[in-house]
């Protein structure tokens, strides 16, 4: 019997619980504004997944609030590349945009 993989992996991205406690639960707030403090990623390559992009996003709260969260971003070769490039556009439009300008690099 093979232990090779025979359905593909999707992409996903993990919150950690400790979070749930962060964003408020009163209406009509729609969430928790935090703070992006760095952005890791490197190269996976297990058994049980096979090759893939990991990514950190390491947040924190604003004001008094101190809570730092850490959250994974787990994407195949294809998806980091596409993502890659959308932010790299985004990025490249964003040097020329007008002031009052939006504009989305994908519909």
């Amino acid at each position: 019997m093979s232990t090779q993989l025979t359905r593909p992996i999707p992409n996903w991205i993990t919150f950690p619980q400790k979070l749930r406690d962060a964003i408020p639960t009163f209406e009509p707030c729609g969430g928790r504004v935090l703070q992006l403090d760095s952005v890791d990623a490197g190269a996976t390559n297990t058994e049980w997944t096979g090759r893939r992009v990991a990514v950190k996003l390491r947040v924190c709260e604003t004001g008094k609030l101190d809570g730092v969260f850490d959250i994974w971003i787990d994407l195949n070769i294809s998806a980091a590349q596409a993502l890659a490039e959308t932010l790299q556009t985004a990025a490249e439009q964003a040097r020329t945009i007008p002031k009052t300008g939006f504009a989305w690099s994908k519909q």
